[in-house]
């Protein structure tokens, strides 16, 4: 293990300059989008309705601490000021949660540039955009935790094993109990 002098080592303790990552997504023809879209796809053909494969490239950031913090607002516990240890966890957004990873990681260029500009920006999205978004920035930050193996139940830790979600789709919002 290498001991560092944390006087010394400050941009080691940085969440770091964001990486550059390819996103693909497919988007529906609409008629806003169709002037736009014949153009990038350079296909003059395409009519409402049509579906269009897009590759774009984007940055994504490690989160750092105070978007981590803002992203745990979409958590709900009930507290047992008693013993803390006992608190219960009531309900999880998950739309709140992934919007809020997603406000605070993914960039539009190298400087960091937040690519959404609120949480707003990140819901009036496409949502297999979101989706393509969503994997990308969790191969970089690893918002599900432990890695899930792909056509399988198998975790890298049998506790909890039955609420792990599949890394291919978003979190589903939990209701209250």
């Amino acid at each position: 293990m290498a001991k560092v002098d944390f006087k010394k080592a400050k941009n080691i303790t940085k969440a770091g300059a964001p990486v550059e990552r390819d996103v693909n997504w497919t988007v529906e023809v609409t008629n806003e989008n169709l002037e736009q879209l014949k153009s990038v796809s350079e296909n003059p053909d395409l009519k409402v309705g049509d579906q269009v494969e897009l590759e774009g490239q984007v940055f994504v950031k490690r989160m750092s601490f105070k978007a981590s913090r803002e992203a745990s607002k979409a958590f709900e516990w009930d507290i047992d000021y008693e013993d803390v240890e006992k608190s219960k966890l009531k309900s999880v957004d998950s739309d709140q949660l992934q919007a809020t990873q997603l406000l605070g990681t993914i960039c539009e260029d190298a400087k960091g540039t937040p690519f959404f500009t609120s949480t707003q920006d990140v819901y009036d999205s496409d949502p297999s955009f979101i989706v393509a978004l969503y994997q990308i920035a969790d191969e970089v930050n690893n918002f599900m935790g432990k890695l899930v193996k792909k056509n399988s139940s198998e975790t890298s830790s049998s506790e909890n094993s039955s609420s792990t979600e599949s890394v291919d789709a978003p979190l589903k919002k939990q209701s209250k109990k």
